[in-house]
């Protein structure tokens, strides 16, 4: 069969190993619920007010702050690699696998099974957010309501009382300067770069290093980098947040929404694109040299 439909199959592999695997469901379980604890000030305030708000609240889900290890954006990307963390996806079938696609099909399809994954996981955090937003829904591309209150006040209530009875983390910038749709698109698809190069990081790194701990202890710092160059970069060292692909999914990060800001669009897209090619280029060169042997000592431990 072609290279295409052998990726494919063993893509298909990988996935079907899913149906028995909980570690899955519980990493899906505990990210609704961060969807659903972070969103919750943004619901409840909709409830008590009659307030209304647009189901596209992917954006405030990646804000970053001075502090933000306990941001959701850290959580999703730490879920994104436990997600992978079976790495190199090493399951009794694979050998038979490796034989019928071949080196090439193999390594493509574990590859395609990476950004499926990614985009699987993405998405299912943006239909999350979407649902929190169902009671008060809104069609409009627009914060007014619930997310506009919450950051300027109203003529009742300072947004500072408002933060004391309903405390959120909402990026201020993303509400001030963006429409909901536009801030939606960069974020998801930041978001998907991101957990792709993540989970082939962690992929390559567990290849090279014959073991899956180099893996997840490489992906982990670039993870938990995001909050201590966030913590450096103020007041005016923001260029340093180009050294960590995690912060590039803030919008409020870019220069065109906040001033003095160092991040592009076009520069993070160029960026994505180089390490993504790279990260699959060495991958694929080191799948052609790695025995199957050392798939199987590498998921034993």
């Amino acid at each position: 069969m072609g290279l295409f439909k052998r990726s494919i199959a063993v893509t298909s592999i990988n996935f079907n190993c899913w149906r028995q695997d909980f570690r899955v469901k519980f990493i899906l379980l505990f990210t609704a619920l961060i969807v659903f604890n972070t969103l919750k000030p943004v619901l409840q305030y909709g409830l008590d007010n009659g307030a209304v708000s647009t189901p596209l609240l992917l954006p405030l889900l990646f804000g970053s702050t001075e502090i933000s290890i306990g941001t959701p954006k850290i959580c999703f990307h730490v879920g994104l690699i436990l997600l992978l963390c079976d790495a190199p996806f090493y399951y009794p079938i694979t050998p038979y696998a490796i034989m019928r696609s071949k080196r090439s099909g193999w390594c493509i399809g574990t590859c395609m099974y990476i950004a499926v994954v990614s985009l699987v996981y993405i998405a299912f955090i943006t239909i999350c957010a979407a649902l929190v937003a169902v009671p008060i829904l809104s069609l409009r591309d627009s914060w007014d309501g619930s997310a506009a209150d919450l950051i300027y006040g109203t003529s009742q209530m300072s947004a500072a009382s408002l933060a004391q009875l309903y405390p959120t983390i909402i990026p201020i910038a993303v509400v001030k300067y963006l429409y909901p749709s536009g801030a939606t698109l960069y974020t998801f698809l930041t978001a998907w770069a991101s957990f792709t190069l993540l989970g082939m990081i962690l992929y390559l790194v567990s290849l090279i290093s014959k073991n899956i701990l180099w893996g997840l202890a490489a992906t982990g710092i670039i993870v938990f980098l995001d909050p201590i160059l966030t913590w450096f970069t103020f007041p005016k060292k923001f260029w340093l947040q180009y050294f960590s692909p995690v912060c590039w999914t803030s919008v409020e990060s870019l220069d065109s929404v906040q001033a003095h800001r160092a991040l592009t669009i076009p520069a993070i897209s160029a960026l994505y694109a180089i390490l993504l090619l790279a990260s699959f280029v060495a991958i694929y060169y080191q799948s052609k040299r790695i025995m199957i042997t050392d798939l199987q000592g590498n998921n034993d431990q």
